[in-house]
């Protein structure tokens, strides 16, 4: 068997730094692809969030009335905490003929990406004396 010589046994200093150059490359490449996947994945939850509010908001609007909500408030806000960065606004139009008011709620916040806005549009049937006087909307 042949004896190996020392140049053989180790990586010299040329391969040392093609595979070093090589290592930069691929990090060059894959690091922004992983940022904007970490962006991207922020984005998603955001709009999932602000989904769960907007059924949130609607949800209270209907339970109170879009009557009375129209005609005594709230029609803008911001969300407590954790959701603080998020605010909501709310146009409520009646329409005709009938005991239907068309709703419409946008959330708002700013994101990695700036500012964002998400929004639902509904009918909401409001039948004289169908809602809860006493519900206040700072309680539900």
């Amino acid at each position: 068997m042949p004896k190996p010589n020392r140049h053989s046994r180790a990586f010299t200093v040329i391969e040392a730094l093609a595979a070093g150059t090589i290592l930069a490359m691929a990090a060059l490449i894959v690091g922004p692809s992983v940022s904007g996947a970490l962006v991207g994945l922020e984005d998603a939850r955001d709009l999932q969030r602000a989904a769960q509010l907007l059924d949130e908001t609607l949800t209270r609007i209907d339970l109170i009335g879009p009557e009375r909500v129209s005609r005594e408030g709230p029609l803008t806000g911001q969300f407590e905490a954790p959701d603080d960065r998020f605010t909501w606004q709310a146009q409520i139009e009646p329409t005709v003929p009938g005991d239907l008011y068309q709703v419409t709620v946008r959330v708002s916040w700013t994101g990695p990406r700036g500012r964002h806005t998400a929004a639902a549009q509904t009918l909401l049937n409001d039948t004289p004396g169908s809602h809860n006087e006493t519900l206040e909307w700072r309680n539900l």
